[in-house]
């Protein structure tokens, strides 16, 4: 009798690459139109694919360090105003103290912490 061959374990193929919907939103976000923020409601939908839009409204800012507010970049994530002062609000921040310069917000992909100006903040709570 010929000796028995060992079983291999199966695995899981290797994924193909992005999907269609990543791919699109990743040409959206090149294009200025969508932001990092998973729930980004100021970019296209399957519902509203051409949005009627300001051009202010689609203005991007990143999250800046806390050792240096105000300058720099804390992650690669970029977000309209109103999209980074939504995701705060759910997640239980917000700008308690309305003197401080700087605003501490954590950003919603990686969860890194850093701040934003009370102008880009307020900019967003205007923009809700």
């Amino acid at each position: 009798m010929p000796p028995r061959r060992e079983r291999k374990t199966w695995m899981l193929p290797a994924a193909p690459g992005p999907s269609l919907r990543q791919r699109v939103e990743q040409k959206e976000r090149e294009a200025g139109l969508r932001c990092y923020d998973p729930s980004c409601g100021i970019g296209p939908s399957d519902e509203d694919p051409i949005p009627e839009t300001l051009a202010e409204s689609m203005k991007q800012l990143s999250i800046h360090p806390l050792s240096h507010p105000g300058e720099g970049s804390l992650c690669l994530h970029t977000f309209h105003p109103a999209c980074l002062v939504s995701a705060e609000r759910v997640a239980g921040w917000g700008a308690e103290d309305e003197t401080e310069p700087h605003v501490e917000v954590s950003c919603p992909v990686c969860r890194d912490l850093g701040s934003v100006t009370r102008e880009e903040w307020e900019e967003g709570v205007l923009a809700l």
